[in-house]
């Protein structure tokens, strides 16, 4: 029987979870094989035909096969034992790709947070929207054998920075080996000298571009690895409409795979493409989603290791048309990467495909100078207010005509709380939610962050 993986006390509605937590911990597709067998035992005591048939199987075939049978006659829509179970995985993949009002305030304040900080370090961003569904951590360890990558503890889906770095590096290197004709500034020639102090030892290294911005790989035998200017940071897509999306592959050669000997797959082991077809669900986010890359530079460390040129170096932190030459070698770098390379899981497959928003360029060459201009924020009043207390997450949300703060949690949740008094708050923890109240909202572009009480 369907089973989520969770204490009973947490009862069986988790809509309001986050998908990360759906996937990961209360999916109600979990099924547990002593339950399965047994069913198969009662099904084959029943005094029926149906009875019969099943015992004979079980007798002939073994429990597995048993299994299996049962399974392929509900695929057939014919009685079947398991049909729950598949009425709970389409229920449960719904659940699991649907976003609430909540999630998507989450992911405008984790990138609202991600721009702020970013504008602050004075560091490298770049808009992108993706042209393909984005996948990543298929390699997850999850009951369904296809994981996915969620930011913890928010649950949402990101892609991580270390992942942006490789894509990035490897698409830098690929235009300096000039496999692509222009190389866009980027080289693997030395350019760059530092001394590296072992023990009583000193030893000169050189280094390229490549190498003083994304660090450098010491070759087998040589200990001396340096540390790279640029830092990647987790990237936290605002995805587009109210859901994931369910993607399904389908491989046909799980016989050689597995070398396993099946008769439906000719009792062979190599691989060919009469074998049996077994479809796949996995997420996705779904194309036309924004991802907003950013890069921290430490010019400290940068300005040290291009100290002592050699001839014919370029200057990475001289300003080239009011930006930093090492901007300019990041957008080139990052646009090959979109057109050539993709982001994520299943790249060769077309998944992970971006493309630079049109107006990006625009915005750069206005805003790069100072690096992202915060929006402005703004305090707002909202008279008669309701409050809305969610004991499961002890998360508090206060939403007035059609708008909705992004929620409380934690020490925030439990200050906030106190502010409204013992009678107000044993009302809202007991009916979780309370009308009128006059709340004190900061406003930044659409984000609402809930900061007291106002009277």
């Amino acid at each position: 029987m369907p089973i989520a993986a969770v204490p009973a006390y947490m009862g069986h509605d988790f809509n309001d979870a986050s998908p990360g937590m759906r996937f990961g911990m209360y999916l109600s597709i979990w099924t547990d094989r002593p339950d399965q067998e047994a069913q198969v035992k009662k099904r084959a005591e029943a005094k029926s035909k149906e009875g019969q048939e099943v015992a004979e199987m079980l007798s002939t075939h073994g429990m597995d096969a048993t299994i299996a049978a049962l399974r392929n006659r509900e695929r057939n829509r014919l009685p079947g034992l398991w049909e729950k179970n598949d009425h709970a995985a389409r229920k449960a993949w719904d659940a699991i790709k649907k976003l609430s009002q909540a999630d998507k305030a989450l992911m405008q304040a984790l990138a609202q947070r991600q721009e702020t900080l970013g504008g602050k370090a004075r560091g490298f961003s770049l808009e992108a929207k993706a042209t393909a569904p984005f996948v990543t951590g298929l390699g997850n360890e999850h009951p369904l054998e296809n994981g996915f990558s969620f930011l913890w503890p928010y649950g949402l889906p990101y892609l991580p920075g270390s992942g942006v770095k490789g894509v990035v590096r490897r698409a830098a290197q690929e235009l300096a080996e000039g496999l692509w004709g222009d190389t866009r500034g980027w080289s693997l020639e030395p350019g760059y000298e530092i001394e590296v102090k072992s023990g009583k030892e000193r030893t000169r290294i050189q280094l390229s571009v490549l190498d003083v911005l994304f660090g450098r790989e010491p070759p087998s035998g040589d200990s001396n690895a340096v540390r790279g200017a640029l830092s990647f940071w987790d990237v936290i897509p605002l995805i587009a409409g109210d859901s994931l999306m369910v993607e399904v592959m389908t491989p046909h050669q799980s016989h050689y795979y597995q070398q396993k000997t099946e008769r439906k797959s000719g009792n062979s082991t190599t691989p060919h493409d009469s074998g049996q077809p077994k479809p796949i669900c996995f997420l996705t986010v779904p194309p036309g989603s924004q991802f907003t890359f950013h890069v921290a530079c430490d010019t400290a460390h940068l300005a040290r290791l291009t100290a002592h040129k050699l001839d014919g170096a370029p200057d990475l932190l001289a300003p080239v048309n009011g930006r930093p030459r090492c901007q300019h070698l990041l957008e080139a770098a990052f646009e090959h990467a979109f057109e050539w390379l993709g982001f994520g899981a299943k790249t060769a497959l077309g998944y992970g495909a971006m493309t630079k928003k049109p107006d990006e360029e625009a915005t750069n060459n206005t805003q790069q100078s100072e690096f992202r201009n915060v929006a402005p924020e703004t305090i707002e009043i909202w008279e008669q207010a309701t409050l809305e207390y969610k004991p499961n997450t002890q998360e508090v949300t206060a939403t007035f005509q059609n708008k909705k703060t992004a929620p409380l949690r934690q020490k925030a949740a439990q200050e906030f709380l106190e502010q409204l008094g013992e009678e107000r708050r044993n009302r809202l923890k007991k009916k979780q939610k309370l009308a009128n109240v006059s709340v004190t909202v900061r406003k930044q572009e659409n984000l609402f962050e809930l900061k007291g009480i106002a009277e």
